[in-house]
């Protein structure tokens, strides 16, 4: 089988070819070639102005909104608010709080 394949015209013609020796910079001109290419997309000058623009109209509807809440009418003001705070202000009428003092609770109770 061994005189087969030095028979082969495969090995005959890997033996004529080249050797093939890389650079020492191959990695080098890798690197650069790969930055020089132009990736298409919006530059980074105008990325930094669309989001100095889009931070600027959030702040300012921010101020829009809340300067248009403080115009109308409050939470205080309306009677719904008066109306929970009363129905919640007679919550301690509800829970059945004891009279107690501290030395009852250091004896346990």
């Amino acid at each position: 089988m061994k005189d087969e394949w030095e028979n082969d015209e495969l090995w005959k013609l890997m033996g004529r070819s080249k050797t093939v020796t890389v650079s020492p910079y191959f990695s080098r001109r890798v690197r650069t070639a790969i930055r020089n290419v132009q990736r298409p997309g919006i530059p980074p000058l105008l990325l930094r102005w669309l989001a100095a623009g889009s931070l600027a109209v959030l702040t300012a509807g921010f101020f829009w909104n809340l300067e248009a809440g403080t115009a109308s009418q409050g939470l205080a003001d309306s009677t719904e608010f008066a109306e929970t705070f009363d129905l919640v202000a007679g919550i301690d009428s509800l829970v059945a709080v004891g009279d107690f003092s501290v030395s009852d609770y250091s004896r346990g109770l």
